[in-house]
């Protein structure tokens, strides 16, 4: 013992101690506690120091604990226990919470015993933990960055590249229209209609690449995709859907009416148009229209006056818009509700 320290100081040394500190036998009995052991493991002193290290332990790891403690005494030497692991200590009340533990051998006469410092490290996992939650978020940010860059160099790729040679081309088909037969002028009228079609098949695809959803993951596309999947069952064939335009910029109130729109308009198709095939398109500019045409034997009177035509009036009625039908002589409905899109 050092000059003018006795026995006292050194207890009360340990009791001050910062950490938890038990002294254990070769069985894993516990000897001696510190103060701050007993307020780490939520026993009075005198119950801790009548149980086993292993009683310190969840109930899931117990039972592997003695074979741990057998090594250890095998082979003594000063160590922290669980490098790169998180251990868990169990409190009197069951609860859990991490550790990190140090071992030292004490030699005793012709008895080992074994210190173990236990400290609590549940602030420092919690910082770590949200550290990895901010690094993950960082990640997936940095995802998401590098693919709207792709996006974009694809949209103006398509837009600066391939759209331009298309109407290129079909400048110049038109440009021989009145120099050939009229029967190829016919097949080249269609060809000429067919790239038209494409190019503005490519700028819906075009505003996709180049819009961020506002509404839900998938945005307004994704839901009227859906409306279309959904609407094929009934219909016995699925509709084509096209977009024209900044779909995504509609507004929150405007685009609330557009989904049940066309999920109206799909169902009088199924209902009555006995159609072999339909088209949707929705088209943003000055105005919000929702087009769907098929290829049916027409509305029946019934349909023209009824409930749901009259709904999807109201529709657009509410947002200061309108409704048209039209019954081709041939067959066949043109449904067009439109609605003015909002300026500031």
């Amino acid at each position: 013992m050092s000059a003018g320290f006795g026995d006292d100081f050194f207890s009360t040394v340990i009791d001050a101690a910062p950490d938890g500190i038990l002294i254990v036998d070769a069985t894993g009995r516990i000897l001696l506690a510190n103060r701050h052991a007993s307020e780490l493991f939520g026993y009075l002193h005198a119950d801790l120091v009548r149980l086993s290290v292993d009683d310190l332990l969840p109930e899931s790891l117990r039972a592997a604990h003695p074979v741990h403690r057998k090594g250890y005494a095998e082979a003594p030497k000063v160590r922290p226990m669980g490098v790169d692991l998180r251990l868990l200590a169990a409190r009197a009340d069951g609860s859990e919470f991490p550790v990190e533990i140090s071992l030292s051998p004490l030699n005793s006469g012709d008895e080992l015993l074994v210190v173990a410092v236990v400290r609590d490290i549940t602030t420092r996992v919690q910082a770590e933990d949200r550290l990895a939650e901010s690094e993950s978020a960082l990640r997936v940010a940095e995802m998401a960055i590098a693919v709207a860059d792709d996006r974009e160099r694809i949209a103006r790729d398509l837009h600066d590249t391939v759209i331009q040679r298309l109407f290129a081309s079909g400048l110049q088909l038109q440009a021989l229209l009145n120099r050939v037969d009229p029967d190829v002028r016919d097949r080249l009228d269609m060809v000429v209609d067919g790239l038209d079609e494409t190019i503005r098949d490519l700028r819906t695809a075009i505003f996709a690449l180049q819009s961020s959803p506002h509404h839900g993951e998938r945005g307004l596309r994704g839901e009227l995709l859906d409306v279309v999947i959904e609407a094929s069952t009934s219909l016995g064939f699925e509709p084509r859907l096209q977009f024209e335009g900044p779909i995504e910029s509609i507004d929150e109130p405007l685009r609330g009416q557009v989904v049940p729109v066309v999920r109206e308009a799909l169902a009088n198709v199924a209902r009555h148009a006995q159609a072999r095939s339909a088209r949707v398109i929705v088209e943003v500019g000055d105005e919000v229209i929702v087009s769907v045409t098929d290829d049916g034997v027409g509305a029946p009177v019934d349909v023209v006056g009824g409930r749901g035509l009259r709904n999807l009036a109201d529709r657009a009625e509410e947002f200061g818009g309108s409704l048209e039908l039209e019954i081709a002589p041939e067959g066949g409905t043109a449904l067009a509700w439109r609605v003015p899109v909002a300026t500031d």
